[in-house]
């Protein structure tokens, strides 16, 4: 057991003495190789984060160049939007210019042809009062150089005398009738030929009125196609266009909520008026009796009664296909709030039935704009108008041209875009359109 005991005690020492050199060593490596690592991790660390920073700042640039790109976009966008607007406008006053010309033109033509037929009917009268007078005067001739006076001097008191101053007296008479007539008919003849070459005179004039007029709508067109390519280039994709029409219907709504506002005392005032008008016809009823309203009266009754209710009692503002209707998709979530109706550009645009024009102005989206009010909250819009015919205030009757069909507000084709509202919200307008 000593022995044993020796053994263990002698070897323990030793065994001690000669580790502990290779320990320390074995931590001292074990530490730097930690340093290393952590100063490895640290720089590793840093270099990311300037990395990332780079970046951060790399996106900021872009997104801040970005903004600014889309700013200056937005900024021709709007000269572009004013330039179209302007250039409808000279469309618009050309056209109607152009129009009131082809009317004069049409009503000058007619005159020409009246007055040509008239000056060929008096050419061929005159020529038959010429023979007629002529005959008269060979009669005359054969007849001898005898007088009525010399009949009586002679002291023939016969019959045959008799007959004789009676047969001159009649063709004197036939003759100077004649004679008369033939004068007023050269008269007749030379006022209208004066007449005819001062109308062909002014439809000369009118003539190249139209030619200039032409020419002026056909560069105002040409300027606003152009301004339409420009445009059409630097527009937005779904997104701007989107938030453009949100902000089209707002502005429309704005628009209209403005005049209604302006218009608002007048057409509460006439309400009130077609009340008493009504009250006045019932009361007359319950007595038995009738009450007749004047003209005006029934006018007013009429534009101030609203549509009533939809059963296609109103007439169509245009007749052609319908390229859009009420309730279908326009972009995204939104829908067409009316018709889309295409026709011939020039076509005459009628109010679907009586009314007052509450506005007619040019509005983004819309083009040209004209807006009717019928009464108790009812209303006609009529938009892509090439020409508006009547202005604010104007009292219109059903089927009275207010407007011409055009492509104005940016479209591409001729149309017309129609709508009809209650107490301010779109109402699908097929239901109340004729057949």
């Amino acid at each position: 057991m000593r022995e044993k005991a020796t053994v263990i005690h002698s070897w323990t020492p030793r065994n001690k003495q000669a580790s502990t050199p290779s320990l320390r060593a074995s931590l001292s490596i074990l530490t730097v190789s930690v340093l290393c690592t952590g100063a490895l991790l640290w720089s590793f660390s840093a270099s990311a984060a300037d990395d990332n920073k780079s970046q951060l700042q790399s996106i900021q640039q872009d997104i801040a160049e970005k903004e600014k790109s889309v700013k200056l976009q937005k900024q021709q966008r709007s000269k572009l939007l004013d330039q179209l607007q302007a250039q409808e406008k000279v469309i618009a006053q050309a056209s109607r210019q152009l129009r009131e010309t082809q009317s004069g033109l049409g009503s000058l033509s007619k005159d020409i042809s009246s007055l040509t037929a008239s000056i060929n009917k008096l050419q061929k009268q005159q020529q038959q009062q010429e023979s007629m007078l002529a005959q008269q005067l060979d009669a005359a001739f054969r007849q001898g150089q005898h007088s009525g006076l010399q009949l009586i001097l002679s002291g023939e008191e016969s019959q045959r005398s008799e007959r004789m101053l009676a047969y001159f007296g009649y063709l004197n008479d036939a003759r100077q009738k004649s004679i008369d007539e033939l004068k007023q008919t050269r008269s007749d003849l030379s006022a209208q030929k004066t007449s005819l070459v001062d109308k062909q005179a002014q439809q000369k004039s009118l003539l190249e009125q139209q030619q200039t007029q032409q020419q002026k709508l056909e560069g105002a067109r040409q300027a606003r196609k152009q301004t339409l390519t420009t445009l059409e280039s630097s527009l937005e994709k779904d997104q701007a266009q989107l938030v453009e029409l949100r902000q089209n219907e707002s502005r429309l709504r704005d628009k209209i909520a403005k005049a209604e506002r302006e218009a608002k005392a007048r057409a509460e005032r006439e309400a009130r008026e077609a009340q008493k008008v009504r009250e006045r016809e019932a009361q007359a009823k319950r007595k038995g009796t009738t009450y007749k309203p004047t003209e005006s009266e029934r006018a007013l009754v009429s534009r101030t009664g609203g549509l009533g209710r939809a059963a296609g009692q109103a007439l169509w503002p245009v007749r052609g296909s319908i390229e859009h209707r009420f309730g279908e998709q326009l972009q995204g979530e939104l829908r067409w709030k009316g018709l889309v109706i295409a026709a011939p550009e020039g076509t005459e645009v009628k109010a679907i039935a009586d009314g007052r024009v509450l506005m007619a102005d040019w509005l983004q989206g819309y083009g040209l704009v004209v807006v009717v009010e019928h009464g108790k909250g009812d209303m006609s819009l009529y938009g892509y108008n090439q020409s508006a015919l009547v202005s604010v205030g104007t009292q219109v009757r059903a089927g009275q041209p207010i407007a011409l069909v055009g492509n104005s507000g940016g479209r591409g084709t001729p149309s017309l875009y129609f709508e009809i509202r209650r107490q301010g919200q779109a109402v699908n307008p097929l239901p109340w359109l004729g057949r």
